[in-house]
């Protein structure tokens, strides 16, 4: 179930941003304090201009297990984030969760394209995407500083048309 996500999921979050293990294929190093997870949050839905989408991922509508994300649509383009608490991995939540920000995607909001950026090291994301019909397009080198690392990033895209066309097939 998806919800809207809120700066009070701060605290339900915490334990996925400070797990180096979740952590490791992330956009950020592990938070350190839960009001770092707070700052973060509180950021991210102060600055939504409309071009952006947040939803919790909950079994009951309450306790947030991650996040689905659509962000910086432009054009009718947006970029898809996610991320999940451990204990909710490998049952499926995730696939339930991206094809539901899919769905709202391109039948709510017309979205012509869907691009995902993930750290190529992270077979679980990729099968994901691949699962859920996204083609990997390409790769950026050296494009996203973490720490005072340089890492490499995996393009994946998902045009409108592939989606609508995997749904007639299904």
């Amino acid at each position: 179930m998806l919800r809207p996500l809120t700066v009070e999921d701060a605290e339900d979050l915490f334990p996925v941003f400070s797990d180096g293990e979740s952590m490791r294929f992330w956009s950020c190093l592990p938070h350190r304090t839960p009001e770092e997870t707070r700052t973060m949050l509180d950021g991210m839905l102060a600055r939504d201009d409309g071009g952006s989408r947040m939803w919790a991922v909950t079994l009951d509508g309450r306790r947030c297990l991650g996040w689905t994300s659509l962000y910086g649509a432009d054009g009718r383009l947006v970029w898809l984030g996610y991320i999940l608490a451990p204990e909710a991995r490998g049952r499926g939540l995730a696939t339930e969760a991206v094809a539901a920000t899919l769905r709202y995607a391109f039948e709510e909001w017309d979205m012509h394209r869907i691009e995902a950026n993930l750290d190529p090291r992270n077979d679980r994301s990729a099968r994901l995407l691949e699962r859920l019909g996204f083609c990997r397009e390409g790769i950026r080198r050296e494009d996203f500083l973490i720490g005072d690392r340089y890492h490499d990033t995996l393009i994946y895209g998902l045009l409108a048309a592939e989606w609508r066309q995997s749904r007639v097939m299904a």
